[in-house]
């Protein structure tokens, strides 16, 4: 079995090596693209290479690996009737994913601080898979947590577990503001604009650290971008969970070909 690997996602290396120790005798051609396949719509994460380049390099019924494939890439890759493993859509990665993403944010503050984490204000706007985790690990440390979520029933959840909550759907009131202007550091988990422009003086002396796609806080805020924390901090345990993945949905491929008797 070949194993081929696309732009520099340091995970990616590690999850062939996981890979070719499987022997997947099904499948003869695997190729593994960056996490997340592309940010333009048109090429892949990290390099210059279209879609259409790609597909035209690829064996015909081999397997390609992705995170949140297109659909027009989908459609080219269909035409050649290769096996399409997208693992934006197994829950079990996510979490391992997402574990590593809290675990590797953690990790860096823990370095790049000058304080103990008992001795640590920190925010955090969002409670999704990864502020759950971030919130755990953090007061597990002995950190001074609070949570920013409109979820109510979230609210209550983190409320049981001794953490600070402010229910709102923005961080714009005053009262709010003067409390994270208190924090040493704001981490952002939810991908929307919540922070709003009235919120930049309040902000100005935070250490604000942005785990989120897209642009989330008012302009002349510039939060510290952690990116594809997993790959940069713990690409072998990343990668490993990716082959993980792999496995796990080309089971789940295998046994709806065989039940269906044939690929339609």
């Amino acid at each position: 079995m070949n194993v081929n690997t696309y732009g520099n996602d340091g995970r990616l290396k590690y999850c062939r090596e996981y890979l070719l120790g499987k022997s997947i005798h099904s499948i003869q051609s695997v190729a593994l693209l960056p996490i997340p396949t592309t940010r333009d719509g048109k090429t892949l994460s990290g390099t210059a290479e279209a879609f259409e380049t790609v597909c035209e390099s690829l064996p015909f019924a081999s397997l390609v690996v992705g995170y949140e494939i297109p659909k027009n890439f989908r459609e080219m890759l269909s035409s050649k009737n290769i096996i399409q493993i997208d693992v934006s859509r197994d829950e079990e990665y996510l979490s391992d994913n997402a574990e590593l993403t809290a675990v590797g944010t953690v990790g860096r503050i823990l370095c790049e601080e000058k304080c103990a984490p008992s001795d640590l204000k920190i925010g955090i706007i969002g409670c999704g898979r990864i502020g759950k985790r971030l919130v755990r690990a953090l007061m597990f440390l002995g950190a001074d947590v609070t949570v920013f979520t409109s979820n109510s029933e979230l609210y209550f959840e983190m409320g049981a577990l001794g953490v600070n909550v402010i229910s709102s759907d923005s961080v714009s009131d005053e009262k709010t503001l003067f409390r994270i202007s208190r924090m040493d550091i704001l981490i952002n988990t939810a991908p929307a604009k919540l922070i709003t422009d009235e919120a930049r003086e309040w902000l100005a002396s935070l250490r604000i650290i942005e785990l989120a796609s897209g642009n989330n806080f008012p302009d002349g805020l510039c939060p510290e971008r952690f990116m594809s924390v997993p790959a940069l901090m713990y690409p072998k345990s990343a990668g490993i969970a990716l082959g993980k993945s792999v496995l796990r949905m080309l089971g789940e491929e295998t046994n709806s070909f065989s039940k269906e008797g044939g690929r339609t």
